[in-house]
C-alpha cells in the first residue's frame, strides 16, 4: 500500500494540495520533492525556467531524467487536525512520473514517522507511539 500524506505545495505562482508519496527509496542530500509535470504547470514551475538543470536519476529500471527547478517551494503536512510548519524543498520535475513523491530528507524535515508501509499507517514523531494515521489515497497527475 505505501504511506501516503496530504501536503500543501505553495510556490510564487500557486498552491496545491495533494497527497504524495513518503518514499524513503528516493533518497537525497537536500529536502526534495518530486512533480509530476502537470501537477508543476499548475505551480508555475514548467516549462522549466531559466537555470533549471537536466539530470540524471538512478530508479528502479534504470537511468531517468528529470528537471531540476532553479526556484524552492514551500511543502507541509496538512491533516484534520493539524498542519506542519513550512519547509524549504527543491522541486525536481518528471513528465514520466504521475505520482508526488517525498524524498528522506524531506520526510525526516516534515517529522514524519512511518509505522506500518504495508497497511500505510504513519504518524508524526512528536506523537504518541499509539498514533496511527491512516494513509492517503494516490493522486495520479496525468498530463493531457
Amino acid at each position: 500500500m505505501g504511506v501516503r500524506v496530504k501536503i500543501r505545495v505553495k510556490s510564487n505562482h500557486g498552491e496545491v494540495e495533494t497527497p504524495a508519496l513518503v518514499n524513503t527509496g528516493f533518497e537525497t542530500d537536500e529536502p526534495e520533492i518530486l512533480l509530476p509535470a502537470s501537477l508543476a504547470e499548475n505551480l508555475g514551475l514548467y516549462p522549466p525556467a531559466e537555470g533549471s538543470k537536466l539530470e540524471e536519476y538512478s530508479v528502479v529500471g534504470g537511468i531517468t531524467f528529470i528537471v531540476r527547478s532553479p526556484r524552492t517551494i514551500h511543502v507541509k503536512v496538512v491533516v484534520e487536525d493539524r498542519e506542519t510548519e513550512p519547509v524549504e524543498a527543491v522541486p525536481v520535475i518528471s513528465d514520466k512520473e504521475s505520482e508526488v513523491l517525498i524524498s528522506d530528507r524531506l520526510t525526516s524535515k516534515l517529522k514524519i514517522s512511518i509505522e506500518d508501509p504495508a497497511e500505510g499507517t504513519w504518524r508524526f514523531r512528536d506523537e504518541p507511539l499509539t498514533k496511527k494515521r491512516s494513509s492517503e489515497k494516490p493522486k495520479y497527475w496525468i498530463s493531457s
